[in-house]
């Protein structure tokens, strides 16, 4: 007994590890009134975040990411889809130097209906990017079985992009 009440002298006779306990102590008391007042809040994603994009049916949208034109070329906004094949491409006017973004479109019916393809693209963070182009294109079914497939090339109208940019894809 007589041992222990002298460690505990020997103890509180040091001020360096006394002095480190209230620091130590100083801290868990900042740490738990921040951990007492931090508030998490979950977001859930509401839309299609990257490349990705829902299909329903009717068409296969594989988005092949972006490129710069080399040379400007005049608006082609409809095409029909070739019975086989990638040899039918639709664009709006492409400026030499802009980026543009390369999207393939595969038809999965066999009907002879013009669809209406809207690609929206955004400089910035999902639906509240900055809006830097939308493009509609009138894509024509092959009226028959067909493995071809119709690439547009969207201009975005920007010679320099920040990331992330984000493309929607609608097709009705």
């Amino acid at each position: 007994m007589s041992n222990l009440k002298a460690k505990i002298s020997k103890a509180t006779n040091k001020k360096v590890p006394v002095l480190a306990l209230v620091v130590v102590a100083m801290f868990g008391m900042v740490a738990g009134v921040l951990a007492a007042t931090i508030v998490v809040t979950p977001v859930s994603n509401t839309g299609e975040l990257g490349t990705l994009h829902t299909n329903s049916g009717t068409m296969t949208v594989t988005d092949n990411g972006l490129g710069v034109a080399a040379n400007t070329v005049t608006a082609a906004t409809s095409a029909t889809f070739p019975a086989s094949g990638n040899n039918n491409n639709v664009n709006n006017a492409l400026v030499a130097g802009h980026w543009f973004d390369q999207i393939t479109f595969t038809d999965t019916l066999t009907d002879n209906t013009a669809h209406t393809a809207t690609v929206t693209i955004k400089n910035g963070t999902g639906p509240s990017g900055t809006l830097l182009v939308t493009a509609t294109f009138t894509l024509t079914g092959p009226n028959a079985s067909s493995t071809g497939t119709i690439t547009a090339y969207v201009d975005t109208g920007a010679t320099s992009l920040t990331s992330p940019v984000t493309v929607y894809v609608t097709i009705t």
